[in-house]
């Protein structure tokens, strides 16, 4: 069946990674990714992360989901900020996303604890086969902006995150560049 959706266009502000008009805008503050850090002790609970700024499209497999993810700068402790992380619900669905702006990487890791770590930056396309849960980490002193689209019934596991983790962070070493290590915490 198909949908009676009717064509439409938005505007994307390429810096700012704002989506206008009717879009869904989500923040997700510290308090909102409590246990997600190594430590978030210390940190103030109301500060935005991240901001979502989604197409409102029904999420059904025949539509196509597409949003903005932008990142603030800055750290919580000495992990960057970053999304929260997920797999989707239905494992098989992949997800692609084109740079924006700022610096960032792209963590992916597997149920069995593979994992590969991507630039994100202006320009950048990065695509995230099915059965890869990935996480954004911004590593730069702007926000980092990025768009994304995937199959619209793919749906978000955050559970299984939050549950074992991924299998590296992001911190900031001793001589204030960014560090990919493994996290002590992960639980396949």
């Amino acid at each position: 069946m198909i949908p009676n959706m009717e064509p439409f266009t938005r505007s994307v502000d390429l810096l700012s990674g704002a989506i206008a008009a009717d879009a869904v805008v989500e923040d997700r503050r510290v308090a909102d990714l409590h246990g997600y850090y190594l430590d978030d002790s210390g940190a103030e609970p109301d500060r935005i992360i991240y901001r979502l700024y989604a197409v409102p499209v029904p999420e059904a497999n025949s539509e196509l989901q597409c949003s903005t993810t932008v990142i603030e700068p800055g750290r919580i402790g000495r992990e960057y900020h970053m999304t929260k992380g997920h797999f989707h619900a239905h494992r098989d669905r992949s997800e692609v996303y084109l740079g924006l702006a700022g610096d960032g990487l792209l963590i992916l890791a597997t149920e069995d604890g593979r994992h590969r770590v991507e630039p994100i930056r202006k320009g950048s396309l990065s695509y995230v086969p099915g059965g890869w849960a990935h996480r954004s980490v911004n590593i730069g002193d702007e926000p980092l902006a990025f768009f994304a689209v995937y199959v619209g019934d793919a749906g978000h596991d955050y559970a299984t995150v939050a549950e074992h983790g991924f299998p590296v962070r992001v911190i900031q070493g001793d001589d204030g560049v960014p560090l990919v290590m493994e996290h002590p915490g992960h639980r396949r």
